[in-house]
């Protein structure tokens, strides 16, 4: 029997798993049709055909099927971004990278989340209204961002920084040690809920010269830290747990967003708590979105800063800090291919994440285009370009 295994997919079946977290159920009928198959230990054996033969074939199978593809931990369909999809990785504030004209690069792996944060800006999670999920090839994202340092010529941070939790994404360790090797890439950061964080990943995150783990831990207390993550199923004690192993290896910043009427409470242990593992702590003002979750008031900044002074009294540990505490520089700006009001050609590339929503792409960027269902080529007034993403209204 042939084998045909792949580094990014497991079978089981006629079940593929994409990244771990992602899977696609291939057609029994045509997987038969390339031989008789049978899979163990996540790779998949035909009979009476060559590797070569049945490689090809299963490729060309699976790019057919990818459209079915979906997260495992969200439910939603979902998009393979990869090198030959045509889809290009600037342009979305969702998925792969922002340049916001400064020394720190965002870099968005994967969309979707296990929690479901009540003060979630951009609506993630257990409830969210979104219903498609990005993923993005790991090499792919490494060479774009690549090109976007050599072109910014100044050292650079990169955060990862997701629409959702960060580490559904499978290969974050290599991410992280393929993003550190770029010249010019000075730390990676990592923004996370901690909820997928273990011993084990924590010491590959070290090993890949992870520089700082940024958790959102956003209450100290079992009840109020479920209440505040929107599910019973967050375990805040293993995340402290966590926190402190991780604590050992890196920078930590425990990153509560202070929810007035919420949370305020909370915040004195937490600050507690980060300066016993030798931690940092960094507040959050919940600020209101009007595509996110907004369960209170937003506090004005002048009380907001006047809190963070009291607490700052009451514990001892630095809590007010500015752009200049991380070394963030202005850079060039990336130029725009278009700008707002223009009209442009764009070709549909797929489905958005909330129904009704398109993602065209047009001169190396994608536009986010709201209440569309055209297919093909189409023409876009483009609606916004701020920071190179894009959208755009379909004419």
């Amino acid at each position: 029997m042939s084998e045909v295994s792949f580094e990014d997919m497991k079978f089981d079946g006629n079940i593929v798993k994409l990244l771990r977290n992602f899977s696609l159920e291939l057609p029994d009928g045509e997987l038969k049709k390339i031989g008789e198959y049978e899979t163990k230990k996540g790779s998949i054996f035909f009979d009476g055909v060559s590797e070569k033969k049945a490689r090809n074939k299963l490729l060309q199978l699976i790019e057919r099927e990818i459209h079915n593809l979906r997260n495992d931990i969200t439910g939603h369909s979902a998009v393979y971004v990869h090198r030959n999809s045509g889809i290009p990785l600037i342009g979305s504030a969702a998925f792969g990278i922002v340049d916001r004209n400064s020394s720190m690069i965002e870099v968005k792996p994967v969309t979707g989340c296990n929690m479901n944060c009540l003060f979630c800006s951009v609506d993630e999670g257990i409830s969210s209204k979104k219903v498609n999920d990005f993923v993005v090839e790991e090499a792919y994202l490494v060479e774009e961002c690549r090109k976007l340092v050599e072109f910014k010529g100044i050292p650079c941070q990169v955060a990862i920084n997701a629409h959702g939790e960060p580490l559904i994404y499978a290969p974050m360790a290599e991410l992280v040690r393929d993003l550190k090797a770029i010249k010019g890439v000075e730390s990676i950061s990592l923004i996370t809920n901690g909820t997928f964080l273990t011993k084990e990943l924590i010491d590959e995150l070290s090993d890949a010269g992870l520089g700082s783990l940024n958790i959102s831990m956003n209450a100290f207390s079992p009840e109020k830290a479920k209440i505040m993550q929107g599910t019973a199923k967050y375990d805040v004690e293993k995340v402290k747990e966590m926190a402190s192993y991780a604590a050992a290896k890196f920078k930590v910043i425990l990153a509560p967003v202070y929810v007035q009427g919420y949370n305020d409470s909370e915040m004195n242990e937490i600050v507690r708590f980060a300066a016993r593992i030798g931690a940092k702590t960094g507040i959050q003002n919940f600020l209101y979105y009007p595509g996110g979750r907004n369960p209170a008031e937003q506090l004005q900044m002048d009380k907001f800063y006047a809190n963070l002074r009291q607490l700052e009294g009451e514990t001892g540990e630095k809590l007010i800090v500015d752009g200049s505490d991380f070394g963030i520089e202005a850079s060039k700006p990336l130029q725009k291919p278009f700008s707002k009001g223009k009209v442009v050609r764009a070709r549909i590339a797929c489905d958005g994440r909330l129904p009704g929503e398109k993602i065209g792409a047009a001169k190396g960027r994608v536009i986010t285009i709201p209440n569309c269902t055209r297919e093909g080529m189409v023409s876009v007034k483009i609606t916004r370009d701020k920071h190179n993403i894009f959208y755009g209204k379909a004419l």
